[in-house]
């Protein structure tokens, strides 16, 4: 089969790779429809690199069953699917309370295990979640950021009525917008620096939009908020300016989010960090999403706001490509020569 296949930080290229059989008896084989890519995607093949090389990159994906092991019940050939990337131990700490996005041990599609940038994809049964059959691939492929957004929002606890702010509008950032208002936000904020990115995002519901370099988003938010700031801040950019901006957001008591994968230091001025204890802040990290089955299990419930039609998936693609343009697409994003959103592989 073709495969987009990492051999070193930089080095990524569609080559022929075995096709997946069936090992295990709780083994899925999956004809992979359409495969997106994760922001984080962008650092492990251009500059982080994987656990090991050559690996099959991606894990946002959706696909056919093609193929079952003896013990899988739940499913059947043709069954349209998405996957949960993350494979926890069960045997953990965390794993043993139901944290299973904290696992200790865990494995993961497309950066320690073989991913799905390629035709075919052996997964675990236990990972796969059925299409409602009105939810295309498309948006099955993002079921994976859509949960991650649902986890964040969460974390902070949201009140009915209580605003907030997204800072950054990519793939996650908009569907925390989308989930925001889902949930019964009051005014929602958003911030970008790409114009494109933010006329998405009041289309999708955003009630202010802030471009943060043509304007002072923190006075913006105050002059809208009575100088008081928002009750929540989201900060899903993973830019240190955005991550203080999240700080100076806030009313006192409020809530800061960390959600945004970011790969250098940040020092917390002295004004930011004396209203974090003079502000009785409240901050939080969030981390992929939870599998769990209690409370939610979040892919379950952003499956059925698909389903419902809630949950807009399809208007944040901006891209499309084909396997062998795996190199050319990474460059375009690593350096960041077009503006993008959500891009996708239709393998």
């Amino acid at each position: 089969m073709r495969a987009v296949r990492l051999f070193a930080p930089g080095d990524v290229r569609c080559t022929e790779a075995d096709e997946p059989v069936i090992e295990k008896a709780d083994d899925v084989i999956i004809k992979v429809k359409v495969c997106g890519v994760c922001g984080s995607d962008i650092m492990r093949v251009m500059e982080k690199g994987a656990y090991r090389y050559p690996i099959t990159i991606g894990h946002e994906f959706a696909g056919d069953v093609v193929s079952a092991g003896d013990h899988v019940e739940n499913l059947k050939l043709g069954d349209r699917v998405t996957v949960m990337p993350l494979i926890h131990c069960g045997d953990c700490d965390y794993c043993r309370m139901g944290k299973y996005v904290l696992c200790d041990n865990y494995k993961y599609y497309g950066s320690r295990i073989e991913g799905a940038l390629a035709e075919y994809i052996r997964v675990s049964a236990g990972n796969v979640l059925k299409l409602p059959d009105n939810v295309e691939y498309v948006s099955g492929a993002m079921t994976d950021p859509a949960s991650i957004a649902l986890h964040a929002v969460r974390k902070a606890k949201l009140e009915p009525g209580q605003q907030a702010v997204v800072l950054g509008m990519g793939a996650i950032g908009l569907l925390a917008l989308q989930w925001l208002k889902a949930l019964g936000a009051g005014k929602v904020f958003v911030v970008d620096i790409f114009d494109e990115k933010l006329k998405l995002a009041e289309e999708l519901g955003a009630d202010y939009v802030i471009n943060g370099n043509k304007q002072d988003v923190i006075e913006v938010i105050k002059d809208h908020t009575a100088r008081k700031g928002v009750d929540i801040a989201l900060e899903i950019a993973g830019n240190n300016v955005t991550q203080v901006q999240a700080i100076q957001a806030v009313r006192k008591m409020g809530s800061v989010v960390y959600c945004g994968i970011s790969y250098d230091d940040l020092l917390i001025p002295y004004p930011e960090l004396s209203k974090i204890l003079r502000g009785e802040l409240i901050l939080r990290g969030a981390w992929n999403s939870s599998i769990a089955p209690l409370p939610i299990n979040e892919w379950k419930s952003s499956l059925k706001l698909m389903e419902s039609g809630k949950l807009k998936t399809k208007p944040l693609i901006s891209h499309w490509f084909k396997l062998e343009e795996c190199q050319d697409c990474f460059n375009m994003m690593y350096k960041r020569t077009e503006v993008f959103n959500k891009v996708m592989f239709k393998p």
